[in-house]
């Protein structure tokens, strides 16, 4: 209020709106992820006799997660260039680097094994599992790398839980 009564409204700088948006937005993405990969895993396990919402979820997960990616690309191309730097060992790279080069792996050998089962119209054994004695659902190659796949995103999850709802897009 100024000295005679009139009110006076002041404008807030636009960053201060849009961080929250974006983080919003983050978070969003987060959420989504969460929820289609349990989505891709509930249908399978649910209606196992058909695969189509199975395979329409995990679409979805893979676009989310380019998605994902591409809002984290400054953090990817610094932990990259950790990776790349680490062979001359002066230096060696960080945990978060190598935790998310491998979660990246475990993904994409989810995917390679989903289409690999998707064109040949049936699960790929992988025999050398059964005569070790892994039981018989997990030596399907995809079966067994989404599961662990499944337990490498929960850790990652857990360990990063606090940063999942407040990160912020670069």
């Amino acid at each position: 209020m100024i000295g005679d009564g009139r009110a006076v409204m002041t404008q807030t700088p636009l960053k201060a709106t849009a961080a929250p948006a974006r983080e919003r937005r983050r978070w969003l993405v987060h959420l989504a992820l969460i929820v289609t990969l349990s989505g891709s895993l509930l249908t399978l396990i649910y209606l196992s006799h058909s695969i189509t919402l199975h395979v329409v979820f995990g679409v979805a997960f893979m676009a989310l997660l380019c998605a994902h990616l591409y809002q984290r690309r400054r953090t990817v191309a610094s932990l990259a260039r950790q990776l790349v730097r680490a062979k001359g060992r002066s230096r060696a790279p960080s945990r978060l680097a190598v935790s998310d080069t491998i979660l990246e792996l475990f993904i994409l050998n989810v995917l390679v094994s989903g289409i690999v089962d998707g064109l040949n119209h049936q699960a790929t054994d992988v025999p050398f599992l059964a005569s070790i004695g892994f039981p018989p659902g997990l030596v399907q190659w995809h079966k067994l790398a989404s599961l662990v796949a499944v337990v490498y995103v929960i850790v990652h999850v857990i360990r990063r839980r606090a940063r999942l709802r407040h990160s912020r897009i670069q």
